[in-house]
C-alpha cells in the first residue's frame, strides 16, 4: 500500500456473523489486532455527523466491545488508535464527497 494510510482498509472475511474484520495497529508498533464491525461501527458514527474528536471514543470503545474482547490495560491504547482510524475514514469519505 503506497504512502501512509489507516491500517484498517486491510480487511479479511470470517465465518459467519459480521464477516468484516480490520486489522488495527493499536499501539504504534506495526502489529495489528483484528476487530469485528469496525467498519459498521464508523458508518454509524460518521452517518450520525459525529466527529472524530475525543468525545467520540468512549463511544467508539463501547461499540467494538460488543463483538470484540478489550483489555482494561489496554482501553486507553485502544481508544487512541480507534480515534486516529476513525479520523483517517472520515476525511477519506469528506474528500470523496467532493
Amino acid at each position: 500500500m503506497p504512502g501512509r494510510g489507516p491500517m484498517m482498509w486491510r480487511t479479511a472475511g470470517c465465518c459467519g456473523g459480521d464477516s468484516s474484520i480490520t486489522q488495527v495497529d493499536i499501539y504504534g508498533n506495526g502489529l495489528t489486532v483484528g476487530i469485528v464491525g469496525l467498519q459498521a461501527a464508523f458508518e454509524q458514527l460518521y452517518a450520525l455527523g459525529l466527529e472524530p474528536n475525543e468525545s467520540v471514543q468512549d463511544e467508539l470503545l463501547a461499540m467494538i466491545r460488543t463483538q470484540n474482547y478489550v483489555p482494561r490495560s489496554a482501553e486507553e491504547a485502544y481508544k487512541a488508535a480507534l480515534l486516529r482510524e476513525y479520523a483517517a475514514f472520515c476525511a477519506q469519505k469528506d474528500q470523496a464527497g467532493r
